[in-house]
């Protein structure tokens, strides 16, 4: 089972029309299910590398995979885990309009 397909099995999501598969998730999340996401994340990718809060200081390449995504926040946290040329990934973004809800960003992708 892929992280996308064990997210999608363990919380209810808004996914957007974006979303390709087991390739690329981009869904609405409430924050309420964080207690869910948390461990299937630490599963799948380990601890975040960005936490809420803190400054990324992510490699070159994981930088550009970030910045496609639109970059990260101070109140933004990002997972990932790089085998060989593959790198899996989850970015949480809460929304500064609702506090109930965040947008998971979550993929595989070349490098």
């Amino acid at each position: 089972m892929t992280l996308i397909e064990a997210i999608k099995g363990a919380i209810t999501l808004e996914i957007r029309s974006n979303s390709q598969g087991s390739e690329y998730l981009e869904a609405v999340v409430n924050t309420k299910d964080m207690e869910l996401l948390n461990p299937l994340l630490k599963k799948y990718l380990g601890s975040a590398v960005k936490e809420l809060g803190e400054k990324a200081d992510l490699p070159e390449e994981i930088q550009d995979l970030v910045d496609s995504l639109g970059g990260l926040r101070n109140d933004q946290s990002f997972f990932y885990r790089q085998e060989g040329n593959q790198v899996i990934y989850a970015a949480i973004w809460p929304w500064g309009s609702n506090p109930d809800k965040i947008t998971l960003k979550c993929g595989v992708s070349e490098m």
